[in-house]
């Protein structure tokens, strides 16, 4: 056999292996990048928007990674009550000092999620942990949290309290394991 046609035809299957590799590799990094779509919804384009694309989902594969390694846990009916009975007093104390309900709220919150196993020294890296586990909540606890940063800082008016109120109430249903949605509708 001719050499110079064995060189053609190994070059020809080498570009045609380097052809579905390509096409396979593109197809994976399209099914990953559907996925993590699928699992964080709007906080995937915001991730994406703030790192770009590659980093973003590199960053949210990290997030995936870290709440596996998480030891969360479900609340018992007891537990749960004893909350729900905190979250009253909480939403009682914003009637007569929002600021103060709001923070109570906030801080119930946090103990919610420590009770759970949820990291909780940091804001940020709540909010990481509940992009997993509540993608559709993570933006309402942001800005629940800036809102309680503007209080503190003394230019939140009562309506943004409010608001901030009924977010974090999102929260604190979804992390207790259940809520009335009715109750607890973004208005």
């Amino acid at each position: 056999m001719d050499p110079v046609l064995i060189v053609v035809v190994v070059a020809a299957v080498v570009l045609v292996l380097g052809v579905v590799l390509v096409l396979v590799a593109r197809k994976r990094s399209q099914s990953r990048r559907a996925a993590l779509r699928s699992q964080f919804g709007d906080e995937y384009d915001r991730v994406v928007s703030e790192y770009g694309r590659r980093d973003g989902e590199r960053e949210l594969r990290a997030r995936l990674s870290r709440r596996r390694e998480l030891e969360v846990r479900e609340l018992d009916g007891g537990e749960r009550d004893r909350f729900g009975q905190a979250w009253e007093s909480a939403q009682s104390s914003f009637v007569e000092n929002p600021s103060t309900g709001l923070r109570d709220a906030d801080l119930l919150v946090q103990q919610v999620m420590r009770e759970r196993g949820y990291p909780t020294e940091r804001f940020e890296e709540r909010a990481k942990m509940i992009s997993v586990d509540h993608p559709d909540l993570v933006e309402r606890y942001r800005a629940a949290h800036r809102t309680s940063t503007e209080v503190e800082e003394g230019t939140a008016d009562t309506e943004d309290m409010r608001q901030a109120m009924v977010d974090q109430r999102y929260l604190f249903d979804a992390l207790l394991g259940g809520g009335d949605a009715a109750r607890t509708r973004r208005m």
